[in-house]
């Protein structure tokens, strides 16, 4: 088990990397990593990647979401803890905006998964939470008439190692942060044979870059 200044330095480096890929940019996106089965480290709001610090990180409590820190951690810490609160398995959330998830989280469409690698590693289909309104009291604690975005996470997260969030980039999991990254990667790859199985459906062309089983999957 590594110790909480290790951690620290997990999420420093993670950050950096998602940068690196393109998975964020500038001061989006977050990272949180779980202590212990009450506690977890959580990114700050606000600030650039490359000018993060190991001092920055916020101990959140998973259940309460007190904390306490230097710097105020990110609004979606309450997704975060839900997100550990319903997967005691799970170590590691990252939320960020890759360009090819973006799209389906725009249009508030699931994924079909039918790459039977790719379906192994996620779960299955990827599902896109529905809509909630952010910064009221619905992100986390359903309103009469209507469900959270934490809650509607956590369902679409269900049995799955990421999901969409409908206008607002992905959520990804993982047992380690190795796990998570793969898990985001699994997912923008996803949607890119996707899209140019779709591309290439619409010229008419029986492949575009994709596996026989996205184009005969799409021809159904």
């Amino acid at each position: 088990m590594k110790t909480e200044s290790e951690l620290r330095w997990l999420i420093k480096d993670a950050g950096v990397q998602m940068l690196a890929e393109n998975l964020v940019q500038g001061t989006w996106g977050n990272i949180s990593v779980r202590i212990d089965e009450k506690h977890m480290l959580c990114t700050p709001s606000g600030l650039d990647y490359v000018d993060l610090t190991v001092d920055d990180m916020s101990v959140v409590d998973i259940d309460t979401l007190e904390w306490v820190g230097s710097k105020k951690p990110t609004s979606e810490r309450k997704i975060h803890a839900a997100i550990l609160r319903d997967r005691p398995e799970i170590n590691v959330v990252l939320h960020s905006h890759p360009s090819e998830c973006s799209v389906f989280a725009s249009a508030r469409k699931d994924l079909p998964i039918t790459n039977p690698e790719l379906k192994e590693l996620l779960g299955g289909d990827i599902r896109c939470a529905k809509y909630a309104l952010p910064g009221n009291k619905g992100l986390c604690n359903a309103l009469p008439g209507t469900k959270g975005l934490c809650k509607n996470t956590v369902e679409a997260m269900k049995g799955r190692k990421g999901c969409f969030l409908a206008n607002h980039g992905v959520f990804a999991c993982g047992e380690s942060m190795e796990l998570a990254f793969e898990a985001i990667r699994a997912m923008e790859k996803g949607c890119r044979d996707y899209i140019e199985a779709q591309t290439a459906k619409a010229l008419g062309k029986s492949s575009y870059g994709v596996g026989d089983d996205v184009v005969l999957f799409l021809k159904k």
